[in-house]
């Protein structure tokens, strides 16, 4: 099996690629885990389990590279902020979208 993040050879050892080393390193640090002692399925399987509770912290960490754009300043609010930030984000982006350049 492999995906973008490991790849796994036919005796079961795990490895993982650039990309997820990349995106997965930070994620398990918060958990205590170093990347480099995940070998198999079962313990990146387990690792993921283990990094749970740290999801949004990490989350938060990678947005603040997220694009300045409105949708991702609404996603910001929809993950991140309270409800009223939200019923309040999503009405100025419905807002913001409703108004069309005349030419």
């Amino acid at each position: 099996m492999d995906t973008t993040y490991y790849l796994i050879d036919e005796s079961g050892n795990l490895r993982f690629t650039q990309d997820g080393l990349a995106e997965l390193t930070p994620y398990f640090a918060k958990a205590g885990i170093d990347i480099h002692t995940v070998k198999t399925l079962a313990a990146y399987q387990q690792a993921r389990v283990q990094a749970s509770p740290y999801f949004f912290d990490w989350l938060a960490d990678n947005a603040r590279e997220w694009p300045d754009t409105d949708q991702y300043q609404l996603l910001k609010t929809a993950l991140f902020g309270t409800a009223e930030e939200l019923e309040k984000a999503t009405q100025r982006f419905d807002r913001k979208q409703s108004f069309r350049v005349i030419k």
